[in-house]
C-alpha cells in the first residue's frame, strides 16, 4: 500500500524547493564571453557578410520605383502603389530558398554586361494581373498554392514584364546604358541558375499595392556582372539624363572657330654648305616624293589626310584624297 504524506511533509517539501530555486536562478546557463574573445568566422558565407555599397543603386531604385508605379498603373487602369525595400548582399544559394514555389520567374540578359540576371513576380501579383486583364470585380479569390499558371497567364505576365523592363533601362541609362533582353520564364527556380551557389548576388525588392493585394517584384544581379562598371556605381553623383540643346550647339560652333596648324610638307631634300650658298633664283631642288605620290597633311602634328597640293582661286589648296583613321599606321 503507497504511503500518504501528511500535511506537514508536503509542506515541508515545498519549503525545501522554494529554497533551492534561487540558487539555481543564480547559476549562469553558460560560460559569458569575455572582452577579447575569438568569435567564429564563416569563411563560406563570408559573401553575405560583406556589405557591398553602390550609391548608384539607390538612383536607379528610385527612377525605376517612379516608372513602375506609373507603367502599371497605365496598364491595369487601377491605382498601383510601390515601395522600395531597402538592397540586400547574399549569396546565390540564399537567394534560391527564399524564392516560393510556383514564381513568375524571367531570365534576362543585359547588354552589353556578361551574364544574367534574374526578375520575380509574386504568385498574387500575377493572379491579380489576371483577374485585372479578365475584368474580374473582385481580387484575390484565386488560390495561389499548389498550381501553375496557365499559358493565357504565362502570356499576359509577359506582356505586364516588357512593359516593366522599358522603365528598368531607363532608369539605368543616366549610369550606364544597358538593353534588357528577355530570354525565357520559368516557375521552379532550381531552373533559373544564372550564378553558382556561393556567388554573390544583390537583390532589391519593389513592394506593390494593387487595391487590397500586396506582393513583390525582386531583382537579382550577380555582383561579376556588375564588375565592368564597378566605379560608376561607388560613385553618387550621376549627370544629367537629357542634354540640352543650345549647350551642345555651342560646343559645337566653339570647335568650328577654333584655329588649327594646317601643315603640308611637299618632301625633303638633302645638299651640302657649299650647294646651299651657290643656289641662285630660278634653281631647281630635286626633293624625295614623286609628282604623283599623295601627300600627308598634319594637323597640330598628326597626320591626318593624304590628298595633293594645288591652287584654287589663286590660293595655295590640298585636295583631301583619304582620311587616316589610325596615326599609327602612317
Amino acid at each position: 500500500m503507497a504511503q500518504v504524506l501528511s500535511q506537514e511533509e508536503i509542506d515541508a517539501l515545498l519549503g525545501g524547493l522554494d529554497e533551492i530555486a534561487p540558487e539555481e536562478e543564480e547559476k549562469p546557463k553558460g560560460p559569458e564571453k569575455e572582452e577579447g574573445d575569438i568569435l567564429p568566422y564563416d569563411f563560406k558565407n563570408a559573401a553575405s557578410l560583406t556589405r557591398v555599397r553602390f550609391p548608384a543603386f539607390d538612383v536607379i531604385n528610385d527612377y525605376f520605383n517612379r516608372g513602375l508605379r506609373t507603367t502599371l498603373s497605365s496598364i491595369l487602369r487601377v491605382v498601383v502603389d510601390s515601395t522600395v525595400v531597402p538592397t540586400e548582399v547574399i549569396t546565390f544559394k540564399e537567394f534560391l530558398r527564399r524564392v516560393p514555389v510556383p514564381s513568375s520567374i524571367h531570365v534576362l540578359k543585359m547588354e552589353p554586361l556578361r551574364g544574367h540576371v534574374i526578375m520575380i513576380v509574386d504568385s498574387q501579383i500575377v493572379f491579380t494581373i489576371v483577374e485585372i486583364f479578365l475584368g474580374a470585380s473582385q481580387f484575390g479569390k484565386i488560390r495561389v498554392e499548389g498550381r501553375e499558371f496557365t499559358s493565357i497567364e504565362q502570356r499576359l505576365i509577359k506582356r505586364v514584364v516588357n512593359a516593366i523592363l522599358s522603365d528598368l533601362e531607363r532608369a539605368w541609362r543616366p549610369i550606364y546604358p544597358v538593353t534588357l533582353q528577355y530570354v525565357r520564364s520559368e516557375i521552379n527556380p532550381q531552373f533559373a541558375k544564372v550564378a553558382q551557389d556561393d556567388d554573390t548576388v544583390i537583390v532589391t525588392k519593389y513592394q506593390l499595392e494593387l487595391e487590397e493585394i500586396t506582393g513583390f517584384i525582386t531583382m537579382c544581379i550577380p555582383l561579376t556582372i556588375l564588375q565592368p562598371i564597378k566605379p560608376k556605381l561607388q560613385t553618387a553623383f550621376q549627370g544629367e539624363e537629357g542634354t540640352d540643346p543650345q549647350w551642345r550647339q555651342g560646343i559645337i560652333q566653339n570647335l568650328r572657330l577654333t584655329e588649327l596648324d594646317f601643315v603640308v610638307p611637299l618632301g625633303r631634300a638633302t645638299i651640302s654648305g657649299g650647294e646651299l650658298l651657290d643656289l641662285d633664283e630660278g634653281d631647281i631642288i630635286q626633293l624625295d616624293t614623286n609628282i604623283d605620290e599623295l601627300l600627308l597633311a598634319y594637323v597640330q602634328g598628326l597626320p591626318k589626310f593624304k590628298g595633293t597640293p594645288g591652287v584654287k582661286r589663286g590660293q595655295r589648296a590640298f585636295k583631301v584624297e583619304s582620311i587616316i583613321t589610325n596615326p599609327d599606321d602612317v
